[in-house]
């Protein structure tokens, strides 16, 4: 019964924490429903709460219990911000260390197989419902949060980027599992290709694809890399030009080569123009503890086309300073370490999310609940792994004593 349960409670906040993919707008901020429910999982297994997990993770809440107390005392200082206007902005990571221990007792007793059916299914869902609202234009479907922008003189949709991140990583590393993760694999490339056609997350997750190769992989994994050339290429004969798949990644190395070439409108010098706009906001104090978060309702700093999101890591050191900006390293840099244990397939899932971070040219994704969350699941995934592997050692080392 409780195996039943874990799995409902995680469901239900992935579901929460992505807002169904886009289609749903939730009346009360999704936020809130997580905190509630990790809640709930913690005092319904209080007796399961692991001290010693709390101690393993501590990086991590170090950089939210930070970042939440010092946003709230830097937003006072830097601009009036009230202090419940600040705790609104800052309670996400109160939100992600309530999180993080109903995770780890949620996800103790999650077996493998269980997480292949689950990818699989969640992939093709996303697969499906980005093209169909690609294909027919009907973006009625769509709930007020969801983002339709247009690119390349077509329609844009970004729905589940983050998801999609994280279950293109996974299923990569899993195709030395099982080959027909290259199915859902494909899929979801192409829909980061065509239909959001987004440049930070598709050239990173190519280069980050590209590295094992050569260290883990090596001679089988081109097997991989030259059908999906030939798919391109077949796509190319029958197709043509104009309607291949080919076209949009062109189009995408294009636009990226044209803006290079532009003086005034790049996307490197709008993304300098950010940088120095948000840097003239801060001080000595301000680059030691951050500038604070501003609540959106409390909004009156910014310009509107400013956006801090474009600016990676500066983000962080933004909004929470050196202080922050170590704590997050250091979370990363925890994940890493349990990673680099092993070359099993979820370990390399696990260190490709830090690589993911460090190449990716703009979004920071601490500040999204539905990244966060396959974030913590990776994680607490590879560290559970570990204590497996550990626990098999020695039994090996008693059995030869």
């Amino acid at each position: 019964m409780k195996i039943n349960l874990y799995s409902i409670f995680l469901i239900l906040i992935y579901l929460i924490s992505s807002s169904i993919f886009g289609l749903v707008s939730f009346p009360v901020q999704k936020e809130d429903l997580i905190l509630v429910i990790s809640l709930l999982v913690i005092v319904f297994y209080a007796e399961e709460v692991n001290k010693s997990s709390i101690e393993e993770d501590r990086y991590f809440h170090y950089f939210f219990l930070y970042s939440f107390f010092a946003a709230l005392v830097m937003a006072y200082l830097n601009f009036a911000q009230p202090v419940a206007y600040s705790m609104k902005a800052a309670r996400l990571f109160i939100v992600y260390s309530i999180l993080l221990i109903a995770l780890n007792i949620l996800l103790k007793n999650l077996k493998f197989n269980k997480i292949y059916v689950f990818v699989a299914i969640l992939s093709f869902i996303m697969i499906l419902i980005n093209f169909y609202v690609y294909i027919t234009g009907d973006t009625s479907i769509l709930g007020e949060d969801a983002i339709v922008l247009e690119r390349l003189g077509q329609i844009r949709i970004v729905i589940g980027t983050f998801t999609i991140i994280v279950l293109i990583l996974f299923s990569y590393h899993h195709l030395k599992v099982s080959k027909l993760f290259i199915i859902p694999l494909l899929g979801l490339l192409l829909t980061v290709i065509v239909v959001h056609k987004t440049r930070s997350a598709l050239f990173p997750l190519l280069l980050i694809m590209i590295l094992p190769l050569l260290r883990v992989y090596k001679a089988q994994f081109f097997k991989l890399w030259l059908l999906f050339a030939g798919i391109v290429l077949i796509s190319f004969m029958v197709s043509g030009y104009e309607k291949s798949i080919l076209s949009p990644v062109t189009d995408l190395f294009m636009l990226l080569i044209e803006e290079s070439q532009t003086v005034k409108t790049s996307n490197v010098n709008i993304r300098g123009l950010e940088l120095a706009y948000f840097w003239d906001f801060l001080d000595a104090k301000s680059m030691v503890f951050g500038y604070g978060m501003e609540n959106i309702t409390f909004k009156v700093l910014y310009v509107s086309h400013y956006y801090l999101s474009d600016i990676g890591i500066f983000n962080i050191f933004y909004l929470h300073g050196i202080i922050g900006l170590i704590l997050f390293i250091l979370m990363h840099w925890r994940l890493y370490r349990v990673s680099k244990r092993s070359n099993s397939a979820m370990h390399l899932t696990g260190r490709s999310l830090v690589y993911f971070q460090i190449v990716s040219p703009s979004s920071v994704f601490v500040y999204t609940p539905e990244y966060m969350f396959l974030f913590f699941v990776i994680y607490i995934l590879v560290k559970n792994s570990n204590d497996k592997m550990q626990r098999e050692l020695q039994i090996k080392e008693e059995l030869y004593e």
